[in-house]
């Protein structure tokens, strides 16, 4: 009798806070995955499968051809993931983002892996909030020129990975609504996660500019599902095709009451502020027709849904300590900075130092 293996799936940034969604999705469903992942924030997202996965700790910048080795579809979830950490850092996320990106898709078509699914996201239609002309809904046909660092990188990516399309290579590109839900490596720092951080730490959520703005939503889970629906697909239906993807657009007004409401229904009652000084406020509404008729893909789990399933995990899980840097992107990039700096001072923490003469270093 011949043994089939199952098919293997290499995803970058697969310890990630949708990474490790998708890769327990993955296993699920039968895959073989391999993760590639530099564990900026350890291997939280990954400890429940790490046996059963193939673990590959480096920088995107630097992945070997090798790293492809028996796979046979990627999905790159890897680089910088929102605004604040592109703004800190420009170089890193253009290297990361675009440059990394460009080059992974180069080597996976030079290697024979047809399949490249490019994690993109909606912020590349990011407007300016207020003005009644740019409240239109945005399909994947829409013209679109992001000047923000992290959207830029992103749609500068995009334009790489769709002129490579050939007979021999299909890249996909998902462009992902706001994601919300739990992870085993968590963040609060998206909007509906960081309406229940703040409503579950300080029993108030606070609404910048009213929270008039819009945004498109997805859940984490259903995002995964759709990584699987563009690798499962008959290639002639995605090949060099964008698609967006989310439940629906929400007004971040809707969303505070939403996190309110489902809380009161929990016996934990929020209050909601509202304030209107804060002035960097863009906004955007998607159209995901393309992925519903093309794929006949629809996320399921609603805002409700997924608030309670919240709730529960961040209890299970112990993700109650809301001020720890690890859950936000930026100020976890920050400590690491500032930790490497004093390392390079004081050597590592329980090592002894050498027996050199001791030398004067700022730290500054």
């Amino acid at each position: 009798m011949t043994v089939v293996s199952p098919k293997k799936i290499l995803v970058v940034g697969g310890a990630g806070y949708i990474g490790s969604v998708l890769v327990q999705e993955l296993l699920e469903k039968g895959y073989a995955v391999k993760v590639y992942d530099r564990l900026y924030f350890g291997d939280y997202g990954i400890k429940e499968v790490i046996d059963r996965i193939e673990l590959v700790v480096g920088d995107m910048r630097t992945l070997e051809p090798s790293t492809l080795y028996d796979v046979e579809a990627v999905i790159n979830l890897g680089g910088l993931s929102n605004d604040p950490t592109a703004e800190y850092n420009p170089k890193a996320n253009y290297e990361m983002n675009t440059i990394a990106a460009g080059r992974l898709a180069k080597i996976c078509k030079e290697e024979g892996i047809k399949r490249h699914v490019f994690a993109s996201s909606c912020s590349t239609y990011y407007v300016k909030a207020g003005i009644e002309r740019n409240d239109v809904l945005l399909d994947e046909g829409t013209k679109v020129d992001p000047k923000a660092a992290y959207s830029r990188s992103k749609y500068e990516a995009e334009k790489i990975l769709l002129s490579m399309a050939d007979d021999d290579f299909c890249p996909v590109i998902l462009r992902k609504g706001t994601v919300f839900g739990f992870s085993p490596r968590m963040r609060y720092d998206l909007v509906v996660n960081t309406f229940l951080r703040y409503a579950l730490d300080k029993g108030y959520i606070d609404l910048h500019f009213g929270g008039e703005m819009w945004r498109p939503l997805i859940e984490v889970k259903d995002a995964a599902r759709a990584y699987i629906a563009c690798i499962e697909a008959e290639e002639e239906r995605v090949k060099g095709q964008i698609f967006n993807v989310a439940i629906r657009n929400y007004r971040v007004s809707e969303l505070a009451l939403h996190v309110r409401e489902v809380l009161r229904d929990l016996g934990i009652n929020v209050d909601i502020r509202s304030r209107y000084s804060y002035k960097g406020v863009r906004s955007y509404r998607v159209s995901t027709e393309k992925i519903e008729k093309l794929l006949n893909f629809r996320p399921v789990i609603s805002v409700e849904e997924s608030i309670k399933n919240m709730v529960e995990k961040i209890n299970e899980y112990g993700y109650t300590d809301f001020d720890n840097p690890r859950y936000y992107n930026i100020k976890w990039m920050k400590l690491l900075e500032e930790a490497e700096k004093i390392i390079k001072v004081t050597g590592l923490v329980f090592e002894a130092p050498s027996l050199e003469s001791p030398q004067i270093v700022s730290m500054v």
